[in-house]
């Protein structure tokens, strides 16, 4: 390689060097931009959720008084409403979820949105007892609810009598282990894909008042009977069981219910 050759083939690399210089930089930009808008709409979009990652999808029930409703919105085509769970109740509560571990915390009084179409059939149950079927996350077009519930449907209380009387739990199995009792009525049952096979339910405790608990289900039969008795607000029996799970507080356990009692009488 000559000289002439040398010195050529030295400027066409300087030239090389300088011209990728700013092409790495502005794809590093680029990457750091959409990684920053990534994290912006995760923060803005799951900050209500309670914690609960915003992929996970729960489905369920709440039952109670349905105390309101509004639209919202610059067209005004965003229904909203609320519902005061259960019988009596007054807000707050001691649902003891774990939002560390991001659990779906029910909230007392309990919020919904939803589209136009469900204006009429929530205008009809307007002050009465009522089952709302919900869904998360929420649909984008309603995204300026505050709300994380969307409304799937709405259905009156039955009062009429449950399938059965009794079911149990044909995973769980006591063997003599001690377990505790709680009477009351079921207010919301939910399926959720954050576990596999992962359902739930809330009771308030007595006939009425602000003590909430919630209790985990493994069986799909079993779920499928407490949603009957929500759906009928039928005074229940939970007979639960406390698993641990670890040793750090938070995480420490959790009560399992194993068998139903429906108790119409109550």
């Amino acid at each position: 390689m000559n000289r002439d050759t040398r010195a050529a083939w030295s400027s066409m690399n300087s030239n090389l060097l300088l011209a990728d210089g700013p092409v790495l930089l502005n794809k590093r930009f680029l990457m750091k931009y959409f990684f920053g808008l990534l994290v912006l709409f995760c923060v803005s979009y799951g900050s209500g959720l309670s914690a609960t990652p915003i992929f996970v999808y729960n489905h369920g029930y709440v039952m109670g008084e349905l105390n309101g409703i509004d639209f919202i919105g610059p067209n005004r085509k965003i229904v909203t409403g609320e519902v005061s769970i259960g019988n009596n109740s007054f807000g707050g509560g001691n649902d003891a979820r774990n939002v560390f571990r991001g659990d779906y915390v029910l909230q007392n009084p309990w919020n919904f949105c939803g589209d136009q179409e469900f204006y009429e059939k929530l205008v009809a149950h307007i002050g009465e007892f009522a089952v709302i079927e919900y869904k998360t996350p929420k649909k984008s077009s309603l995204l300026q609810c505050q709300s994380t519930n969307e409304i799937v449907g709405i259905y009156p209380v039955s009062r009429g009598n449950p399938s059965s009387l009794v079911r149990e739990s044909t995973k769980i199995i006591m063997s003599g282990k001690p377990y505790g009792v709680s009477v009351g009525r079921i207010v919301n049952a939910q399926k959720s894909d954050r576990y596999d096979d992962n359902w739930s339910v809330v009771i308030q405790v007595g006939n009425s008042g602000n003590d909430f608990r919630y209790l985990r289900i493994v069986d799909s039969d079993l779920y499928a009977f407490a949603l009957d008795c929500l759906v009928s607000a039928t005074k229940v029996k939970l007979y639960h069981v406390e698993r641990i799970h670890g040793t750090i507080r938070p995480d420490r356990s959790d009560s399992y219910v194993w068998r139903i009692e429906a108790k119409s009488g109550l």
